[in-house]
């Protein structure tokens, strides 16, 4: 089996790290982006499979508008969008601004859109776990992704920030707390649930909205309130 000359569009944080995974394997692709002079077409020209690591919103004007894709293997990154000319193969990872480690990168799961492009068959030297999903439930699966991931983000740097700016303490002390809140979950799921909303202590949640006041992060507290307990939270 001849090895695949990949090509890799963009200049995100999906390519960036993509990339380097590539680089670090021994497969550096020739690569892409719009600040580039020649056009993708003959920076890529002898590359296959193409690789688009760009905005869902760029994905499809990219297809419609580059016909030289036409009998190449395309694949695309989107946790959320099927589309007609590529194969999706989502990265079930967080991608940060600092670039990981080998192993790291090899211990990443992929999400493979069922009766489509299969991971090993695009990446055949890449030892990454990949998973199978009905392409139909591709939008819930991203909405989850979302809410455990990026919503979580939200959360976690609001505290940080506030206590190093409101409450003056520093944020490596955050450290062990939400790293057994992470293990505590993975473990337990819902039942790692502690505190006052676990406990149905009314009274300390009406304190903590009362201490939040006007801070928007008060209405993202009511709404988790009222999920573990059906009915408004009032402080």
């Amino acid at each position: 089996m001849s090895e695949p000359t990949y090509g890799l569009i963009g200049r995100g944080r999906v390519a960036t790290h993509l990339g380097h995974y590539l680089e670090l394997e021994g497969r550096p692709p020739a690569r892409w982006d719009r600040g580039a002079k020649a056009t993708p077409g003959q920076a890529l020209a002898g590359c296959d499979p193409i690789l688009l690591a760009i905005s869902d919103d760029a994905l499809e004007p990219f297809l419609a508008s580059n016909a030289w894709l036409a009998g190449r293997t395309v694949v695309h990154f989107s946790g959320s969008l099927v589309l007609a000319g590529a194969h999706g193969l989502h990265p079930l990872m967080s991608f940060g601004p600092e670039l990981y480690d080998h192993a790291t990168y090899r211990s990443i799961p992929f999400v493979e859109e069922r009766g489509g492009l299969r991971f090993a068959d695009a990446f055949p030297r890449l030892p990454n776990p990949a998973w199978p999903l009905d392409p139909g439930l591709k939008p819930l699966y991203h909405a989850l992704c979302v809410l455990g991931g990026n919503f979580t983000t939200l959360l976690w740097a609001k505290v940080y920030e506030d206590f190093e700016e409101r409450l003056g303490l520093p944020r490596a002390v955050l450290g062990p707390y939400l790293e057994q809140v992470a293990r505590n979950t993975a473990a337990a799921g819902r039942r790692a649930l502690t505190g006052a909303i676990a406990r149905g202590d009314r009274g300390t949640v009406a304190r903590d909205l009362a201490a939040l006041g006007g801070d928007p992060y008060a209405a993202v507290y009511r709404a988790f309130a009222a999920l573990f307990e059906p009915g408004e939270v009032r402080a």
